[in-house]
């Protein structure tokens, strides 16, 4: 999550660079120092000079094995994973794609099993179903290649770390088909052969459970319930969710579904609280070294004054997670889900070569409105909920109308 100030790009001598500029191993090396300097800044990376040392050896051996740009930010993505931090990783660019990428294909965790949730039409999808259990991705038994994926994967908590491990469960190289090895409910096993095509925007996995859109879904479930999906928290979502409450009115009920949501910008938080509170009630404290400070909902025109209830999950992070959390603490929602990702810090950025961005955390932690923490730990639902292999297997889980958590959180 970005923190109150705008976004921050901090300088670095070779960040106007484009990739063609690391093809030697002393620019990488460069790299690798502004890196290392940059999350040095922070109190929560090394906590001791052994580990920034050891860290700081770790990515120069990357900068001195590498071939060319993809490989060596490649290399120190999978590096910036081994924190504890849910918001340290890199975006690529269309100048350097070294990021995986995964077919269009959502994966749930239900009894302790990889379970394919969704699928979307066409042939991509390789002949997985709703329902299917993963058995082996790639050669690999799914235990193990989920360890892989654990192991690569940022996160404030294990987690959350764990929920969006599953979900990249079937990540790879560009345009190359998954192995995938799965059970299906009639009991048989079969292969499949999903393709890897669509990329994942800074590690936040847009598509949820397979189909989510990049802006506010807003349905009309019943006479007396509304349902609306926030899939961030980026400043043109407040306008568009203050559209789809106006179209709302007075409808008595209200599903607010944050589930895979991965937060953004902290006064977007702020506003959109505003749209379900009368006054600008405390949200949240934000605490950096000594100073702490409060931050207030701003209520603006539009208002809805019905029953709340938000939707999460352990891939709802950073914005998202503290939203629910306040709300709740203002009585004013009633949580549904499972424990969130427990990502509460500010987010800084620093531009490298070739278009490629480093996000990582800053000092400054959000925490709820009493001063308890969310960084680490997340936030439990008051109504916690997992879903089983039968319901996704009834191609039911993201569709508001059948969705098994959504049903639950209007009875």
């Amino acid at each position: 999550m970005r923190r109150v100030l705008p976004l921050l790009l901090l300088p670095l001598a070779c960040a106007g660079k484009s990739a063609a500029s690391l093809r030697d191993s002393s620019a990488r090396a460069g790299v690798s120092a502004g890196v290392v300097a940059a999350l040095d800044r922070q109190d929560h990376y090394f906590r001791s000079v052994g580990e920034r040392r050891a860290f700081e050896l770790q990515l120069g051996r990357i900068a001195d094995e590498s071939v060319d740009a993809e490989s060596y930010y490649a290399a120190v993505a999978d590096a910036l994973a081994a924190f504890d931090e849910g918001h340290t990783s890199l975006a690529g660019s269309p100048e350097v794609p070294f990021a995986s990428t995964i077919p269009p294909v959502a994966i749930l965790e239900a009894g302790g099993w990889p379970v394919i949730a969704g699928v979307a039409p066409g042939v991509e999808g390789g002949g997985l179903r709703p329902g299917d259990v993963v058995l082996e991705v790639d050669g690999a038994p799914w235990d193990r290649a989920l360890g892989r994926r654990i192991a690569v994967t940022p996160g404030s908590t294990q987690h959350g770390r764990r929920a969006r491990a599953v979900a990249n469960l079937l990540a790879g190289p560009t345009g190359a088909p998954a192995h995938v090895r799965v059970r299906g409910t009639d009991g048989r096993t079969r292969d499949c052969f999903p393709l890897r095509f669509l990329l994942d925007d800074e590690g936040m996995d847009r598509f949820r459970f397979g189909f989510l859109e990049e802006r506010v879904t807003a349905l009309q479930l019943g006479p007396a319930t509304a349902y609306v999906a926030l899939p961030d928290f980026s400043p043109e979502r407040q306008r568009e969710l203050e559209d789809a409450l106006r179209a709302i009115g007075t409808t008595p009920r209200l599903v607010l579904d944050l589930r895979g949501n991965p937060g953004g910008r902290i006064r977007t938080l702020q506003r959109i609280a505003g749209l379900f509170l009368d006054r600008p009630e405390d949200l949240l404290q934000l605490a950096e070294g000594n100073r702490t400070e409060t931050l207030r909902a701003s209520p603006g025109e539009v208002r809805y004054r019905g029953s709340l209830r938000i939707l999460v999950d352990g891939r709802t992070g950073s914005a998202a997670e503290l939203l629910a959390a306040a709300l709740a603490d203002l009585k004013r929602a009633t949580v549904y889900g499972s424990c969130t990702a427990g990502s509460a810090r500010s987010r800084l950025t620093l531009a490298l070569p070739g278009g490629v961005l480093l996000h990582y955390a800053g000092r400054a932690e959000f925490r709820r409105a009493d001063g308890r923490p969310v960084e680490g730990i997340g936030v439990t639902p008051d109504v916690p909920y997992e879903p089983t292999r039968d319901e996704l297997a009834r191609a039911v889980y993201g569709d508001p109308f059948l969705d098994p958590l959504v049903r639950l959180a209007v009875e």
